[in-house]
């Protein structure tokens, strides 16, 4: 290549190359394939993980680590597989890869390994640098980025490696955090540091902690009952050699005796539920009857939204239409479904009362409209007098769980209404994002109430996960301690401690804790080496959500919208750098999403595209070599 075709080229750098990266990086080579650029296009893809996968999605992992997202849904494509070979655009969904591949495909409704989905990300990869002319070329580098320097003529980014890259857009897609600990986690991990055969393992990817350090038969409590719980759990069972044995649908554990003792809890107490059994083809769009566009759009444009008086109202509401239209097609037939909904519209019977009232009328009379606080903490104000009191109604609520997971998200009425809060996500998401919220109603009816408790019951792992969760209880190798969980030290004991102070005789001497939540982001204590220079440089600002009364400091970075400019110390949008996912969570919700459907695009595609269109555009203009420019 000689200096003039390298100076005129428009040179991309991506960092970061788990699904957000590699998104962008599809849409770009998408846009090539339609647009061809007027000039030669460079593009880095920069990780220190693998690349075409990230570290979460590594291919080299544990089959036991798995998705919880089937894998029918699932695509890294911006549009599904046609006519034409596999390409940017039109590219097979992970379900249609992976039955392709995998002589032992289990089918559209499974769900797969991570490194399952790692291995489609690869081929996702392959299939994109295969697209490329050569006038477009992709450099992968190994290696992470330390700094960033923003000029009006280039972006120079420096490599940890030393290698230094002069790029004119970039794109930041950097992932999952590992924020410095604070409060009772921090004294838990200084404790652990200072007694000899302790140890506290923070809150990051199961495939990151160091488990192998735990030996058999320690007693460690585990943090949380989601969904990084069971891969913890999983490695510790599965991973050392134990088996899961199913007869006549019973599911059993038989050890291999190289675990250690588990002990867990979280706020509730109860485990995350498990996802219903999938009913729904991969293209499924829900129509919301009651919290629809117009509302939303209304509200948008409106701003200084209250969410627990504006939103959720209408959000209940439409769980509930689902809730009581599902029973009534389950006792009474489809035509009765219908003819509930058409009443609910037609006599605007838009509140829970009025909706029960109706339900009533069509010989549905046994349930009581859903209280989405309820459903998160089943065990709230009660006592049990012994581990074995809570342990019986622990098991009497994973029953019911499994019960409604098996009937499915179309056919079991609560499992297809909370469904629903999955299907609305993007209404939610456009009315939270910039700020829309008032500051006290986003941090506090929004960030600490709502969010969690949508995420508990929408997002739980496949029903199998529940079935041999009771079987570790049951070969008394997992104990669920109770709600209000509380970890803590012993001094006189030298132990970390675990105990619910709602079962009597709970509390337990623990030599390992581990936690099992995936660290939330927050931009002043991330101790990533990048993350601090962008800040440093006044590149990177945290996002606030103020009005006369408050301003929340969000810990997401400020961003604009699409195409996701940062905005810097002055107020003014960096236009050639780009911040997707993770890092701007908060300022933007639900930034953990990894993959869009195959058949419609989702903000994440969308997200992806807004950023790739815009860092293109210079490719579209054929401007003159930069050398003879200097002549």
């Amino acid at each position: 290549m000689n200096n003039a075709s390298f100076l005129s080229a428009h040179r991309i750098a991506i960092i970061g190359s788990g699904p957000r990266g590699l998104s962008v990086l599809e849409r770009l080579a998408a846009l090539m394939l339609t647009q061809p650029p007027a000039r030669r296009v460079m593009v880095y893809l920069i990780d220190s993980a693998p690349i075409g996968t990230g570290r979460i999605w590594r291919t080299d992992q544990p089959h036991h680590y798995v998705m919880n997202t089937v894998a029918e849904e699932v695509s890294s494509f911006s549009g599904p597989l046609d006519d034409g070979p596999a390409r940017p655009g039109a590219g097979p969904s992970l379900a249609q890869w992976w039955s392709a591949v995998d002589p032992a495909y289990p089918g559209p409704n499974s769900y797969a390994p991570r490194a399952m989905h790692g291995e489609y990300m690869q081929f996702v990869l392959s299939t994109i640098e295969a697209s490329f002319t050569p006038q477009i070329s992709l450099h992968r580098i190994d290696g992470q980025v330390v700094d960033l320097v923003n000029t009006d003529h280039t972006r120079t980014l420096t490599l940890d490696n030393g290698q230094v890259l002069e790029v004119d857009k970039v794109v930041i897609a950097t992932g999952h955090p590992t924020p410095e600990l604070t409060g009772w986690n921090k004294d838990l991990q200084q404790f652990a540091n200072q007694v000899q055969g302790l140890t506290f393992i923070r809150g990051d990817s199961a495939a990151d902690m160091p488990l192998s350090l735990i030996e058999p038969h320690q007693h460690v409590g585990i943090i949380g009952l989601g969904l990084a719980f069971h891969d913890i759990v999983a490695d510790l069972t599965v991973g050392r050699g134990g088996r899961f044995n199913v007869v006549n649908g019973v599911t059993t554990y038989i050890p291999s005796n190289l675990e250690p003792k588990l002990y867990a809890g979280s706020r509730s107490g109860m485990l995350i539920p498990a996802r219903g059994r999938n009913q729904k083809g991969p293209n499924f769009q829900y129509q919301p009857l009651y919290i629809t566009w117009e509302k939303i759009e209304a509200l948008q444009k409106r701003g200084d939204i209250d969410f627990s008086t504006e939103v959720l109202p209408l959000l209940l509401v439409e769980i509930n239409i689902v809730y009581f239209a599902t029973a009534i097609r389950i006792q009474k037939g489809a035509a009765a479904e219908l003819q509930f909904k058409s009443r609910v519209v037609q006599q605007q019977l838009f509140s829970l009362p009025a909706l029960a009232d109706e339900a009533t009328r069509f010989g549905v009379n046994e349930l009581a409209a859903l209280d989405l606080n309820r459903l998160a903490r089943p065990f709230q104000s009660q006592h049990f007098d012994s581990p074995a009191d809570f342990a019986q109604a622990l098991d009497r609520a994973l029953l019911d769980d499994l019960h409604n997971a098996r009937e499915g998200n179309i056919d079991n009425p609560l499992k297809a209404a909370l469904d629903t809060i999955r299907d609305t996500r993007a209404l939610i998401r456009s009315v939270v994002d910039f700020g829309r919220l008032r500051p006290r109603s986003h941090r506090v009816d929004f960030l600490q109430d709502y969010a969690p408790i949508s995420f508990f019951l929408t997002s739980g792992p496949p029903l199998y996960r529940t079935e041999q969760i009771r079987a570790l209880i049951a070969a008394g190798v997992l104990t669920l301690v109770g709600p209000e969980t509380i970890y803590g030290t012993d001094i006189e004991q030298q132990k970390l401690t675990i105990e619910s102070p709602r079962v009597k005789h709970s509390r337990q001497l623990l030599d390992v804790v581990i936690d099992a939540r995936i660290p939330t982001p927050d931009l002043l204590r991330d101790p990533a080496t990048l993350t601090r220079n962008l800040v440093r440089r006044g590149y990177w600002n945290n996002f606030v959500n103020q009005d006369a009364d408050e301003a929340f400091v969000t810990g997401g970075v400020s961003v604009t919208p699409g195409p996701y400019h940062p905005i810097d110390q002055h107020g003014c949008p960096l236009q050639d750098l780009y911040v997707l996912g993770l890092p701007s969570e908060h300022t933007r919700w639900f930034m953990q999403a990894g993959s869009s459907r195959p058949g419609f695009w989702t903000d994440f595609a969308q997200d992806a595209h807004h950023v790739a269109a815009h860092a293109l555009q210079p490719a579209w203009v054929n401007v003159p070599d930069r050398l003879a420019e200097t002549v």
